[in-house]
């Protein structure tokens, strides 16, 4: 029974990972953000299975599927950290061009106090 409760908490852990990157993808930020209490309890169920022989001791077809899970997950993680990266490099530019229009317009408005 242990072990279809670990089964479980790899896929719905597998399931929250991808919504979060599906989210971010589509700039949904606030659903995102709404899976990220999800994400932790998950998280933290899954590393309190210390012992892996509950892994080991799975049906071979229940381990094949928790290492799916695992590659899944990790790959839905690295995706969605460099679309995060690149988002944050992108809004780092806006703002760095926000600022400079900031600059010019008071330079301006410095010129035209001046006449």
């Amino acid at each position: 029974m242990q072990g279809n409760n670990l089964l479980e908490q790899y896929e719905q852990f597998n399931y929250v990972v991808e919504q979060m990157l599906v989210n971010a993808q589509n700039e949904k930020w606030d659903l995102l953000l709404s899976w990220q209490a999800k994400y932790l309890q998950l998280s933290k169920g899954i590393m309190l299975v210390d012992d892996f022989s509950k892994i080991e001791n799975l049906p071979l077809q229940h381990q094949d599927m928790i290492r799916m899970y695992i590659k899944n997950i990790l790959s839905y993680q690295q995706q969605l950290t460099q679309l995060m990266i690149a988002r944050h490099s992108q809004l780092r530019e806006l703002i760095g061009k926000h600022a400079d229009y900031q600059t010019k317009i008071g330079c301006y408005q410095k010129i035209a106090s001046i006449m």
